[in-house]
Order: structure tokens, then C-alpha cells, then sequence
């Protein structure tokens, strides 16, 4: 920090001080270069030196329309070389403070002030033109100083956008000069170690997933030699093992699932039949009412078999818990597809809609486990939604249920 403070303090001192400099003896080389303006004033006072008496005075003033008044030569302050130019009858040029010019002449032994002159106002964009090319010098040289900064951070926001969404931990190449070295150099370190351990836990979950097989395969074995000798206990038991078994297989299944983020499959997909298809397969044997508003010829790009899977848990979901009521929507603005499925179940309690995408989140602890799953399907939407760059949301429905909604981009990069 202490660097990155002196090394910019260091150089908006040196900029500001050369710019003001060269700025200041440009300003000053144009004023002391004798204009056309000047060179004609100087002419016509010149004339007026030669010409001028006390009898044409009026005259002349009149016909140039120039203001021409007799002057005490012992109020008036010249320099020596100014009173022997007017000796010699040559005119002295003179600026005042409000940039006003004026010309002295002494014909006789009379003082003449001349003016003040029509001043052209191309000096007056001089001045402006002067203090915008300082401060876009200045801009360019703090731009110059920031873009190693901006570039390094531009580099550290997308790695920390690709980690944020799933994406493997990608090193970031660290310049040792560069002003947030440490930074990039712990924000690798720490991408690598949360990397490490994701996919220790990952390997664990799946070893564990398989292992529990065995045991469970030994329990349904042994159930099979128990059937026969009417054990009490025998239904609920063999309930709890196929749950464990659905279990399994539900965590296997999220387990590969994240293991494919860096393989998707992008293509064009005609989401409408994509999805028509996946209605009809999965309300071929459900009773409930199932009412589709889908647009023709949804063109996206994007993974088409992870946005199917999306889709069929968002429609299992609701027919899951809808009573009799369902409503898929499909539709499409310029740059996004929008997908809302909406039942006319008990609908989602506000407090609670911020976890039913978490993994392993059953809100209602008293469904039927038969009914309710075991909190992955929605996970795993959100998860999809990620990498397609996407949102997923959930709100209540017009049917008095829940509205589940998905978007995601038509192109995905």
C-alpha cells in the first residue's frame, strides 16, 4: 500500500510541475509572437505618428472610428527605449491587464493615446485550449500509471468470476513488479487449497457412495432369507435400505454432475421441442393438469441435455407437489431465454426461499421422504444455471403455489 501511495504521489508531483511548465511557456511564446492583429495595429499607429496633429485629431478619430486623446507625457510611465521610439515617431504597443490594446504616438511634442483596439477573440480560445490539452496530458499519464493495476485486477476478477460459478482454480500470472503482487500470489494459493480440498471431499462422498453398496446389497440379501419367517419389522426395513439406496444414487449422481463443468456440450437448441418432449414424457403417467405457454422455435445456445435436466427437475418437482394444477412457460426477449414452471401446491414460505436451492434442503420435514426426495434437484438446477450463466429464482405463483423461474443467456460464450 505504502508503495502504490508513494509511487503515484511521486508521480502527479513531477507531471503536474513539467505540465505546468511547458504549458506556461507555450502560453508565453504565443502571446510574445507578434500576430497579424498587432503587426496591422502597429502599421496603422505608425501612419497616425507620421500624420497626426492637433487640427486633424478629430478627424481622423472620427473616420477610423478609434478613440485618439491627448495624454500628459508626465503621467504616463514608459521605458527608455519606449520614450526614444516615440521621438523618433514610431508607435508603442501596449497590452493592459484586461488584454486590451493600445498604441502610444507622438507626432509633435504632443502624447497621443490610440484605442483601444478591436481585440479578435482568438486568443481568448487560447487560453481553454491551453488547460484542456494539461489535463488530458495529465489523464494520459495516470492512465499509463493505472493500467498494470487495472489489467491485474481485470485478471484477478476473472478468475475469481470462473472459481465463483464452479469453474477449476485457474493460476493467475504473477509480475513481481506489479503493485498487487501479494495479492494475486495468496488469491493462487487459496484457489488451489479450496480446489484441493473440493475434490478430497468429492473423492470421499463418491468412495463412501460406492462403499455403502456392499452393505446395502448384504441387508436387501439378507431381507430376502427373512421373508419367509414374517418379520414384523420386515416392510419399514426394507423402506430405510431403498432410501439409502435412492440416497446414494441421488449423490453419486451430483457427484458427476459437477465433474462435467468443464465439458459442456455447447450447441444450438431448439429449447421448444426440447421441452415439449420433456412434458409429454414426464406427465405421460400423472393425473395432474399440465398447461404449456411455449414459444415456437426457441434457438439457444447452450447444453442442451443440462438444461433438460434442469427443466425435469423444476417439472418434477411441481408435479410432485402441485395438488391438480401446473403451468410450464417458455419465452424468449432478445438476449435471454425464460423459463417459469408454476403449481397450485402450498407454495414456499418467503423466509425460506433463499435455501431451497442449497443441497440437502427439505423445508417441509413432515412430507413423505417417499415424496419429498432428498434436497439435490433443486442444487443441482442452480448449479446448471451457473455455468450457463443464469439465474434461478422462486416466488409465489398466480395459482397459489410456487412460481420456480430460470434464465439464462440465448449465446453463451
Amino acid at each position: 500500500m505504502l508503495r502504490l501511495f508513494v509511487s503515484l504521489y511521486l508521480l502527479l508531483i513531477i507531471s503536474i510541475g513539467a505540465i505546468n511548465t511547458l504549458s506556461e511557456k507555450l502560453w508565453q511564446s504565443l502571446n510574445n509572437a507578434p500576430s497579424s492583429q498587432l503587426i496591422a495595429i502597429e502599421q496603422v499607429a505608425s501612419s497616425l505618428a507620421l500624420t497626426l496633429n492637433s487640427q486633424n485629431v478629430r478627424l481622423l478619430s472620427k473616420r477610423l472610428e478609434l478613440a485618439i486623446t491627448p495624454q500628459d507625457s508626465n503621467d504616463v510611465a514608459l521605458l527608455s527605449w519606449q520614450e526614444q521610439a516615440l521621438m523618433q515617431r514610431e508607435a508603442v504597443i501596449t497590452i493592459d491587464e484586461h488584454d486590451e490594446i493600445y498604441a502610444y504616438v507622438q507626432p509633435e511634442s504632443q502624447l497621443y493615446l490610440i484605442g483601444p483596439f478591436y481585440q479578435e477573440t482568438q486568443s481568448n480560445i487560447v487560453k481553454p485550449l491551453i488547460f484542456l490539452i494539461s489535463y488530458l496530458c495529465l489523464a494520459g499519464i495516470i492512465a499509463l500509471w493505472v493500467w498494470p493495476l487495472w489489467r491485474d485486477l481485470k485478471s484477478l476478477q476473472r478468475a475469481s468470476d470462473h472459481f465463483s460459478q464452479g469453474g477449476q482454480a485457474l493460476p493467475i500470472p504473477v509480475n513481481k513488479r506489479s503493485t498487487i503482487a501479494p495479492v494475486l500470489t495468496t488469491f493462487n494459493t487459496m484457489t488451489a487449497q479450496i480446489s484441493r480440498h473440493i475434490d478430497e471431499q468429492r473423492q470421499l462422498t463418491n468412495a463412501v457412495s460406492h462403499e455403502i453398496r456392499t452393505p446395502l446389497s448384504r441387508l436387501k440379501f439378507t431381507f430376502a432369507m427373512l421373508d419367509k419367517e414374517h418379520v414384523p419389522q420386515l416392510p419399514c426395513m426394507r423402506q430405510d435400505v431403498v432410501e439409502l439406496e435412492r440416497l446414494v444414487d441421488e449423490m453419486l449422481n451430483y457427484g458427476r454432475l459437477e465433474s462435467q463443468h468443464d465439458n459442456l456440450h455447447i450447441e444450438d437448441v431448439n429449447i421448444s421441442e426440447l421441452a415439449t418432449h420433456l412434458i409429454d414424457k414426464l406427465t405421460r403417467h400423472h393425473q395432474v393438469n399440465v398447461t404449456r405457454n411455449i414459444t415456437e422455435n426457441i434457438i439457444c445456445r447452450c447444453d442442451g441435455h443440462l438444461i433438460e435436466r434442469a427443466l425435469q427437475n423444476y417439472i418434477t418437482n411441481a408435479l410432485r407437489y402441485a395438488q391438480s394444477q401446473v403451468t410450464v412457460t417458455i419465452t424468449q426477449t432478445t438476449n435471454r431465454v425464460i423459463f417459469h414452471v408454476e403449481d397450485d401446491g402450498h407454495g414456499i414460505k418467503e423466509s425460506q426461499r433463499d435455501l431451497v436451492f442449497q443441497a440437502f434442503t427439505r423445508l417441509d420435514k413432515s412430507r413423505n421422504k417417499d415424496n419429498g426426495g432428498f434436497g439435490l434437484g433443486l442444487a443441482i438446477v442452480k448449479r446448471i444455471t451457473q455455468w450457463h450463466k443464469g439465474e434461478c429464482s422462486v416466488d409465489s405463483s398466480a395459482l397459489n403455489g410456487a412460481k420456480f423461474s430460470l434464465i439464462i443467456p440465448k449465446h453463451l460464450l
